[in-house]
Order: C-alpha cells, then sequence, then structure tokens
C-alpha cells in the first residue's frame, strides 16, 4: 500500500518539526522566565529606594517604574511563547491521531459520539455510524461542543444534506488533498476549545451548543467613565508630585490603595456587564487563530471559497475577531496576580476593559453573530476528508437524488468497509438491481459485513463523503436496517417481536408509497422465533417489501429463501459467501459470489470448539 507508506512518512516529517519547534520554543520560554525574574526583582529594589530618602531618590523611583514597564513586557513576550506552545501542543495531539487512524489504534480515542445516540437511532447503531468502534471515532476531528453535534447530526440524518451533495464533495474532496490545512486548523480549534462546560447553549428547543452572543447589550455608564479617567489621573498626579518634591515618594502607595479599592469596589458590576464577551471560548479571542487558517488557505472549491469570504470578506468578521483577540489578551493579563494588582490600582484596569468591550460591541458585535457556525461547518466537512486521507476512496455517484435521473440499484468495484484495518480488509465487486436479494451463507463468512459496508458507503455518498471503493454508483434511496436488534425486558418487548417492529416500519413507509423508494437491509430475518414460523414469516414479509420500486437485502440461514419469488412472480437474486477447509480448519475469502450457498459450517465449528464428534 504505496498510498499509507507516503502517508505515514508525511506525519512522521510534521512530528518530527514539531518536535524540533518545541524544544525551540522551551528554551526561549525558560530564558524569558529568568529574565522576567530578574526584571521584577530590580524593580522591586529601585521602587524600595525610591520610596525611602536618600540621594538621587527620584532617579532610583524613574528607574523603578521603568523596571515595571519592562517587566511587563516580558509578560507579554513570555505569554506569546506560552500561547506558540499551547498551539503546538494541540498540533501535535492532532498529528498523533492519523498514524492511529491508518491502522485500528482509532478505537482508542476517547470521542466516539455515543452521547448523541438516541434510543431510536437503529440505522446509526446498526451500521457503527456513533458509538463505540464508530465512523465517528475515526474521523472526527471536532473540538468544539457545536462541530461534535454538528457532525453527530449530519450522520443521523444524512438525508438533510443530500441536495447540497455535489458542492459538499467538492469541498470534502479539496479538503483531503490538503492533509497540513486539516492539521493546522484542528490545532487552532483544540487550542481554542479546552472545556465544553463554557460553550453557550442555544435558547431554542434543540438546545444544542451555539452562538447565543447578542450585538448591543453591554452598558457603560457616565459613572464608569468618570472613575476610568479618575484612576490613572489621581496616580499620575501624585507621581508628578513626588517627582517636583510636592510630598513624600511614600504617598504613591496611598495613591495605589485607593485606585485598587475603587476599582476592586467596582469590578463585579463590570464583569456582569462583560461577561456575554469574556465568558466563553467563543468570545475569548481564540476564534482569531482558527479564522487566521481559513483566511490564509487556497480554496477552489465553491462552499470553501464561501466559507473564506464570509470569513475574510468586507463583513468585518475577521476584523471583529482581531480586535477581540487583542482585546481578549488585555484581559488576559489580569490573571498575573502582581501585574493584574498593579493595573487594578494605578490604571482602573477593568474600567478600561469595560469601555473597550462596550465600543468593540458596538462596531464589530453584529459581525461576530456566525461565528460558532463557520467553525463547526469547517469542523464538520474536515471530518469527512480525514476518511479520505487515511483511506483509498473515490467520489461515488448518486442519480435520483440531484440530476433528476434513477439508475436501478447498486453497483460497485473493489468495495471495501471503512472501519477495518486497511492491510486486511477484503474488497467486493458487483452488482445489486433486483427489488429482492438473498444473501446466504455459512457463520462467520461476511455476510453481515457486506450489508453494512453497503449502507455506510450509501450514508457516505449522501453526505458528500468518498466511498472505500475503486468505483461505486447507486441510486438515492431511504435506508432501513434490521441488524443489531435487541429486546427490551424493561418494554416487555422480545427480540423476535423488536424485529417485528423494525420490519412494519418498512413496510409502513413502502405502503405509503411517499418519498424516495426504500433499501431495506435485514440481516438474519426473524432469528428469534422457529424455523417454521421464521420462513414463512419471511416469505410473506420480503413480498411485500419488495414493491413499489423498493430494495431488499436480506441475510439468512434459511436455504429455503433462495426459492421465494417476488410478488412479480420474478425470482429473487440469490448470492451468497462460503468457506473452505485447510489443516481442519475453516478459512473464509469473505467475497461475495453468485447464486445459493450450498455449504454449511455449524457442525464444524462446533467440532473445532470441541462440542461435538467429527463424524
Amino acid at each position: 500500500m504505496e498510498w499509507k507508506k507516503d502517508l505515514r512518512t508525511f506525519f512522521l516529517e510534521e512530528q518530527k518539526k514539531d518536535e524540533e519547534q518545541s524544544r525551540a520554543l522551551q528554551k526561549s520560554f525558560d530564558r524569558i522566565a529568568w529574565l522576567r525574574l530578574l526584571v521584577f526583582l530590580a524593580a522591586v529594589v529601585l521602587l524600595y529606594m525610591g520610596l525611602t530618602k536618600r540621594l538621587m531618590q527620584e532617579v532610583y523611583l524613574i528607574g523603578g517604574f521603568l523596571a515595571i514597564g519592562g517587566f511587563l513586557v516580558l509578560i507579554r513576550l513570555h505569554d506569546g511563547i506560552e500561547k506558540k506552545q499551547r498551539m503546538l501542543a494541540a498540533r501535535i495531539a492532532a498529528v498523533e491521531a492519523y498514524p492511529a487512524r491508518l491502522g485500528t489504534e482509532w478505537r482508542n480515542f476517547p470521542e466516539d459520539g455515543g452521547r448523541y445516540l438516541q434510543k431510536n437511532d437503529t440505522v446509526c447503531r446498526d451500521l457503527d455510524l456513533l458509538g463505540p468502534g464508530s465512523l465517528y471515532q475515526l474521523i472526527s476531528i471536532c473540538q468544539s461542543a457545536y462541530g461534535k453535534w454538528r457532525l453527530a447530526d449530519v450522520l443521523k440524518d444524512p438525508y438533510s444534506v443530500v441536495n447540497e451533495r455535489t458542492k459538499r464533495q467538492e469541498a470534502i474532496r479539496e479538503l483531503s488533498e490538503n492533509p497540513k490545512f486539516l492539521l493546522d486548523y484542528e490545532s487552532a480549534v483544540r487550542r481554542a476549545f479546552v472545556d465544553e462546560r463554557k460553550h453557550p447553549t442555544r435558547d431554542d428547543d434543540t438546545k444544542k451548543p451555539g452562538n447565543t452572543y447578542k450585538a448591543g447589550k453591554i452598558r457603560f455608564a457616565g459613572w464608569m467613565g468618570f472613575l476610568m479617567v479618575l484612576v490613572p489621573l489621581m496616580n499620575l498626579a501624585v507621581v508628578i508630585a513626588i517627582l517636583i518634591g510636592m510630598i513624600q515618594p511614600a504617598w504613591i502607595l496611598v495613591s495605589f490603595l485607593v485606585g485598587y479599592g475603587i476599582t476592586a469596589g467596582c469590578k463585579s458590576k463590570l464583569d456582569a456587564e462583560t461577561s456575554g464577551i469574556f465568558s466563553s471560548e467563543m468570545t475569548s479571542g481564540q476564534i482569531y487563530p482558527i479564522f487566521q487558517t481559513i483566511r490564509d488557505a487556497e480554496f477552489s472549491s465553491e462552499k470553501l471559497v464561501s466559507i473564506r469570504e464570509r470569513v475574510a470578506g468586507s463583513d468585518g468578521m475577521m476584523i471583529a475577531q482581531k480586535k477581540l483577540s487583542r482585546l481578549a489578551d488585555m484581559k488576559n493579563l489580569d490573571y498575573n496576580p502582581v501585574v493584574g494588582m498593579l493595573l487594578t490600582g494605578f490604571l482602573g484596569w477593568d474600567f478600561f476593559l469595560a469601555f473597550l468591550a462596550m465600543r468593540w460591541d458596538r462596531e464589530h458585535g453584529e459581525a461576530f453573530a456566525g461565528s460558532f457556525d463557520i467553525v463547526a461547518e469547517m469542523e464538520e466537512l474536515g471530518s469527512l476528508a480525514v476518511l479520505s486521507v487515511v483511506r483509498p476512496t473515490v467520489l461515488p455517484k448518486l442519480s435520483g437524488a440531484d440530476d433528476g435521473q434513477r439508475s436501478v440499484g447498486i453497483t460497485f468495484t473493489d468495495l471495501a468497509h471503512p472501519l477495518l484495518d486497511p492491510d486486511t480488509v477484503v474488497s467486493n465487486d458487483g452488482e445489486l438491481a433486483s427489488p429482492l436479494t438473498v444473501i446466504t451463507g455459512s457463520n462467520m463468512s461476511g455476510k453481515t459485513t457486506f450489508l453494512r459496508t453497503v449502507a455506510i458507503s450509501l450514508v457516505l455518498s449522501y453526505i458528500g463523503a468518498g466511498v472505500v471503493a475503486e468505483e461505486f454508483a447507486s441510486d438515492y434511496r431511504k435506508l432501513f436496517t434490521s441488524m443489531r436488534v435487541q429486546d427490551d425486558v424493561a418494554g416487555g418487548i422480545s427480540t423476535f417481536y423488536a424485529e417485528i417492529l423494525r420490519v412494519r416500519e418498512m413496510a409502513e413507509y413502502i405502503r405509503k408509497g411517499e418519498g424516495i423508494p426504500a433499501l431495506c437491509l435485514i440481516d438474519e430475518i426473524f432469528k428469534g422465533t422457529n424455523s417454521a414460523d421464521r420462513i414463512v414469516g419471511a416469505e410473506e414479509a420480503l413480498k411485500k417489501l419488495s414493491v413499489g420500486g423498493s430494495m431488499v437485502i436480506v441475510s439468512t440461514h434459511d436455504f429455503e429463501l433462495c426459492n421465494l419469488k417476488q410478488t412479480s412472480g420474478e425470482p429473487a437474486d440469490n448470492r451468497h459467501f462460503e468457506e473452505s477447509y485447510a489443516d481442519d480448519k475453516l478459512v473464509f475469502d469473505y467475497k461475495m459470489k453468485d447464486g445459493p450457498c450450498k455449504t454449511r459450517n455449524a457442525r464444524a465449528l462446533l467440532h473445532l470448539a470441541g462440542l461435538m464428534d467429527s463424524e
């Protein structure tokens, strides 16, 4: 697999570059940390000498203030390096995930999307779209809460985006051909969204994460402006008085304490006014680096160009985020206890922050709307592109969804399941065109995996993603599945009855004849009852399901169903999987073949397990 070897080389080189940059940043971080400590100690000594009576007292005081200024500059430099380190750490984490996706280690990723599964999401459970070992777990690069919701929603309802499938397909393909952008984008989002608990939630019935910021809500009263000017002017006046010898230097401490008391006393009111800006990642200034990656990228697909225009165009969204980023950096100075105390006492810092927040809100609050949606949309498209980065995929053809033309059935070449190890997965060629296809085969021969492969490939086709195949074409159909059917003890529903309910849902949809034709995928039909009832029930049910343009693909151990005829009188199409024996062991090739199966392996499996003597 040459593609896989080249991909591993690319990510190894990225890891090496990141590690070298990490070591260089750490050296700079340590040097500035020591220099900052020395300058701070010098400031303390100079201020002490300037506040005590001695020769050149004023010179020491000026030197102390200059040292404080230098200390603040070093704080900014130090914070800048630390920000780069955090971004690099996020990138390293993003890079490390890709080699895991090339094998099976991705199954250990902590985020599997299982929390978004509802009880009625039967197709998602049957096809492993969400949950442990799922498609979501393999491909998701989502870090924002809304991005995760959006990817899960698309997988749960692929029909919701099928109308824009062509545009999505172009965008996803373009992203898959630029893994460096995917890494940079994921790193920026990973860095920004570090705590889901801080993500705002929409006020509508969905209660999904979303941008709830409303412009024009920040108020800056006149008395706030008066105190904003009073505190620094008071301290400046005291410094000037000290320098010209009117008062003793110790008065600067009194002035500082008064300024600190005034600002601290108003802090709760000021924080309440600005909480909409500083209380969540979406408004903490971390979005600007995310938008930078979009602005700096070169896109050609219509959807990605449109997203870039929304970010970097003339509507002000990029400018709004840039100014918000600077404002957030100023707010972050508060988190250093020494710097925060000095800024509060000498400058009345919280008043300035509230004033700047109010001005930003008036000038750019409206442009800020939609930021959350853009971040999430790029996360969702990028996640779907990941599949084509870590698996060999093809752009599928889909008729009946966006071209008005309907072909018959599903055709494929080298079709493989995307969640299986690409080193060992077996692909299949074939065409499924009959309204009713019966697949027989021995236990563990690959029937169920094949059904899931077809279905998950259709989902990927609907949402614009690549399919793991050399060629894949199908018509557009509503998917129904009956695979992982479980009983409900609390609800008094047996496994057999639970399967009946699923099949009834299919039949009712087909009977109504509304919407798109159905594709029903049923694994081991009515396995929860005795063989006689199962065969009779299956015959009747399958005839009802294979009408009105619908298609049914059913796997079964009941060879009697191979002779089933459709309502039209046409015989069912038969396919099978089989096994062979080598050195007293069962060997499966997992290849679909024409016609009904002629072999059984239940006795052989019992014999291999030591539960039955050989005949």
